[in-house]
C-alpha cells in the first residue's frame, strides 16, 4: 500500500506536460503491443495452414504408399499362385536344378536349334512340305503296284506250276519207284528225251540229253529234265549198269 501512496503522490507532484507525455507513452506502447499481437496472431494462423496443408500433403501421400502397397501384394499374391501352380515344372528354391555340364548344354543347345530349323524349314517353305507329302504318296503308289506285280508273278508261278507234264520211260524189266515231275517254270513247251544209266540198286548214276529224241533243245527245257531225271528212282534189278530213256513232254504257254 505504502508503493502505491507513493506512486500516486509522485504523480500528483507532476505537470500537466508530464502527464501529457506519459500518458502518451503508455497510449504509443499499448497500440505496439496490440499491434504486435496481432501479428502474431495472424503468423500463428499462417503457420496452422501452411501445417494443415503440409498435413493434407503427407495424408496424400500416405495414402498413395498405402495403395502402392497393396497393388504390390497384390501382384505378389498373384506371383505367388502363379508359382504354386508351377511347383512341379520348376524347382523350388529349397532344391535346386541339377547343374549341367559344358556337353549337356551343347547337346540340348544344338537339338533345339536342330528342332528350330526343321520347324522353321517346314513353316517358311510350304512347298517343301507337299513336295514331301506327294514323294510319300507316289512310294505308296508305287508299293502297291509292287505287290500287285508280285501277286500277278506269284499267281504265274503257281500257275507254272500246276501246269501238268507227261513222263513216260523206257527201261526192261524195271519199274519205277520215284519219278518226280519236273517244276515247270519254263515258258516254251516240247518234248524232250533223256538217255539214263541205271545201276543195280535202281539208282540213275547218269543223264544226258537225247537231242536226235527230242523235238526241242530249249535249254530251260534241257537243264530241268536231267535234273529230275537223276532224282529217279527204279526197283533193284541183276545187272550193274542198264540203259533206258525217260522222255519229258511240256506243255506250251
Amino acid at each position: 500500500m505504502d508503493k502505491i501512496a507513493t506512486y500516486f503522490q509522485w504523480l500528483s507532484n507532476l505537470n500537466r506536460n508530464q502527464l501529457s507525455f506519459i500518458i502518451t507513452f503508455l497510449s504509443l506502447s499499448i497500440m505496439v503491443l496490440l499491434l504486435f499481437n496481432l501479428h502474431l496472431d495472424a503468423e500463428q494462423e499462417d503457420e496452422y495452414v501452411i501445417e494443415m496443408s503440409l498435413a493434407d500433403e503427407d495424408l496424400q501421400e500416405i495414402l498413395e504408399q498405402e495403395e502402392k502397397r497393396a497393388e504390390e501384394l497384390e501382384n505378389a499374391n498373384i506371383l505367388k499362385s502363379n508359382q504354386a501352380v508351377n511347383e512341379k515344372a520348376k524347382p523350388s528354391f529349397g532344391n535346386p536344378e541339377p547343374l549341367k555340364t559344358l556337353e549337356e548344354l551343347m547337346e540340348e543347345h544344338q537339338l533345339n536349334s536342330d528342332e528350330n530349323s526343321l520347324e522353321d524349314l517346314l513353316n517358311e517353305n510350304e512347298a517343301f512340305a507337299a513336295s514331301l507329302k506327294e514323294m510319300a504318296k507316289i512310294r505308296e503308289e508305287r508299293k502297291q503296284e509292287l505287290g500287285e506285280k508280285d501277286a500277278e508273278k506269284k499267281e504265274y508261278t503257281d500257275y507254272m506250276k500246276n501246269r501238268t507234264t507227261r513222263i513216260t520211260y523206257s527201261l526192261v524189266d524195271r519199274k519205277h519207284y520215284e519219278l518226280p515231275p519236273p517244276i515247270y517254270t519254263c515258258l516254251e513247251g516240247g518234248k524232250v528225251v533223256i538217255n539214263i544209266d541205271v545201276d543195280r540198286n535202281g539208282y540213275v548214276t547218269d543223264a544226258s540229253f537225247n537231242a536226235k529224241s527230242s523235238n526241242t533243245s530249249n535249254g530251260c527245257l534241257v537243264e530241268n529234265a536231267i535234273q529230275y531225271a537223276l532224282k529217279a528212282r527204279f526197283n533193284p534189278g541183276s545187272k550193274a549198269s542198264q540203259l533206258g530213256t525217260i522222255t519229258y513232254l511240256f506243255q506250251s504257254k
